[in-house]
């Protein structure tokens, strides 16, 4: 049998993974629903479908093709026109973060 203690210490030890991971699930949702708002009239978002605009690559592909921690650097500090149709935009450090968060769900 282990101890009271024993178990508690586990416990304990274990909840701040636990949170991690919850916290990585909320901002991963958060990324996926700004992906939805702000790119998927253009890009497709999700792990499968073409994209709406022939030129904006789908996100898997961007997953693919870009480190996923250096194109949270990109949105934060500003995306310039990368077609004559992309818009140029920045993102606020969390919500960069959090489509970071979600793109790196799509990497293959």
């Amino acid at each position: 049998m282990f101890s009271k203690a024993l178990l508690l210490g586990a416990a304990a030890a274990l909840l701040p993974l636990s949170l991690t991971a919850a916290a990585q699930d909320i901002s991963t949702a958060r990324g996926r629903a700004l992906a939805g708002v702000v790119c998927a009239r253009c890009h497709a978002v999700r792990a499968t479908g073409e994209s709406p605009m022939r030129e904006a690559p789908p996100f898997r592909t961007l997953a693919g093709r870009f480190p996923i921690d250096d194109l949270a650097d990109v949105l934060d500090e500003g995306v310039e026109r990368r077609h004559p149709a992309m818009p140029d935009f920045r993102l606020a450090p969390t919500d960069a973060a959090d489509l970071r968060a979600y793109l790196k769900t799509l990497k293959r």
